[in-house]
């Protein structure tokens, strides 16, 4: 009989749990709702707040040496704060994901919208990178990890950027489908 599914859930702050328990974050919260759905599975939290795509290119080999069966890849929220050009983070994530798919990884790529970015130029050309990148590789797409829970003040923190429990909760039950698919994905 095999052993769970290894997914690296692999970010920042939304990834980590900003402000929460390490049972609130959302690696936990989806291999719970894994498990609801009887889907074996250790879903490893490699998020650290504030990374932009770049630190996680820097920090990938220790996620490598992990040696996860299936990844979910979710930078931009820092990158997209910080101005970095929309081509270097798409390099960056197109790197991110090769080194997966060198190990046969298969990946779930993160999206987000560049709401608080004032530039409509900027914005436009960073939410073109996740769909050009799932359309490049074949990957599955969830297209805005803010949706389930930015704008509503019930599901932040105080800063009004973070999910709060609630929010990382809303957040889960949003990817579940696609996570799901992922973990099943394994060895076939």
């Amino acid at each position: 009989m095999p052993g769970p599914v290894t997914i690296a859930c692999f970010g920042d702050s939304l990834t980590e749990g900003y402000g929460l328990a390490p049972d609130e974050a959302l690696p936990a919260v989806l291999e719970r709702l894994l498990a609801d759905r009887g889907i074996a599975a250790r879903c490893r939290n490699f998020g650290v707040s504030g990374d932009t795509s770049a630190d996680g290119l820097e920090r990938l080999g220790a996620v490598l040496d992990d040696a996860p069966d299936a990844a979910l890849v979710a930078f931009g929220a820092n990158d997209c704060f910080l101005d970095e050009p929309a081509e270097r983070v798409e390099a960056n994530l197109a790197a991110i994901i090769e080194a997966f798919r060198e190990r046969g990884v298969p990946v779930l790529l993160v999206g987000i919208k560049a709401l608080l970015n004032p530039d409509d130029g900027y914005r436009r050309r960073f939410e073109a990178i996740f769909p050009a990148l799932a359309e490049r590789y074949g990957l599955p797409l969830f297209p805005d990890i803010l949706a389930p829970y930015f704008g509503n003040s019930d599901l932040t923190l105080m800063d009004g950027t973070h999910p709060n429990t609630a929010g990382v909760e809303a957040v889960g039950r949003a990817l579940i489908p696609l996570v799901a698919d992922l973990a099943q994905s394994v060895g076939s």
